[in-house]
């Protein structure tokens, strides 16, 4: 499937939000507000970019850069799309912005009991690190 790649904008939130709703990480700990994402948008070490087809939100992935090692979460792509390339097509856009920064490493955060994730990225030429854990602490 051709998909449309694009920055999101702050008229993307709502689908944005709304797609994350059905078809994100259901153990998710932390549900995201309008204000969390105008945050993302408005900030220049990130971005969220988004997988139109037909006019329709199919996908999404943050791309963050700290000026030294880049990120990626949130790779969704709605039930109905999966398995038709759109997560391999937004993997590539991400890494082309990282790129244009410099960025010599990315790092995706993945839920690795979610059924697609851990063939996904191998796919995609990510290697499982095991020996890096990963601390949480909400602030809110």
């Amino acid at each position: 499937m051709t998909v449309k790649v694009r920055e999101a904008t702050d008229a993307d939130i709502d689908a944005v939000l709304a797609l994350w709703d059905v078809a994100a990480d259901p153990g998710r700990t932390i549900l995201d507000e309008r204000e969390d994402l105008g945050r993302l948008l408005a900030s220049p070490s990130g971005a969220l970019l988004i997988a139109e087809a037909n006019g329709r939100l199919v996908g999404t992935v943050v791309v963050g850069w700290d000026g030294w090692r880049g990120n990626l979460y949130r790779l969704v792509v709605h039930t109905e799309h999966r398995r038709e390339g759109v997560a391999r097509q937004l993997v590539t856009r991400a890494e082309q912005v990282l790129r244009t920064h410099g960025c010599p490493r990315i790092t995706a955060l993945v839920h690795l009991e979610l059924p697609e994730a851990p063939s996904f990225w191998p796919a995609v030429g990510y290697i499982l690190d095991a020996d890096v854990g990963r601390f949480v602490r909400n602030l809110g």
